[in-house]
């Protein structure tokens, strides 16, 4: 069994972009040379998700609609409230938004990773699925790990 990893660094420019990262996925499995197993793809970031979904614009304007109203950035967040929150407070004057607790909760929501099986050499993605890191706060330099375990 071979385990292989690889960190992509990239950087987001706004919030809730998708970021496609199909191709380069694709490219590292087949380099990978291996032919049975799953590879995984993880943010770093508790205010970056990756999501599998098809990729059409539609979608991803009723995503921003739909978050907007569910989480929406100017609602109370107790992440937010700097009277009461005591910890991990370190902020990026220009680079981060710290009191993003909408950020957060989406991120509990959506999660950090995808697994995706190889077979016989290729990611077994359906015929529109393709794989999305999507910033959940401001723009800013982020790191996705891929990680494929197999044969």
């Amino acid at each position: 069994m071979k385990i292989i990893s690889k960190t992509i660094k990239l950087k987001s420019k706004k919030s809730l972009e998708f970021i496609d990262l199909t191709d380069l996925v694709k490219k590292f499995v087949f380099k990978s040379k291996i032919k049975n197993g799953s590879v995984s793809i993880y943010s770093k970031h508790t205010t970056m998700a990756v999501r599998i979904n098809e990729k059409e614009k539609g979608i991803v304007e009723d995503f921003v609609s739909f978050i907007k109203k569910l989480l929406p950035k100017n609602a109370y967040y107790r992440h937010n409230d700097l009277t009461i929150r005591t910890e991990n407070l370190v902020c990026e004057p220009g680079v981060s938004d710290c009191l993003n607790g909408h950020s957060h909760c989406l991120h509990l929501l959506l999660g950090s990773s995808e697994a995706i099986p190889i077979i016989s050499g290729k990611l077994m993605l359906g015929i529109w699925q393709r794989i999305f890191a999507i910033e959940l706060d401001c723009g800013r330099n982020r790191e996705i790990i891929i990680q494929i375990i197999g044969n």
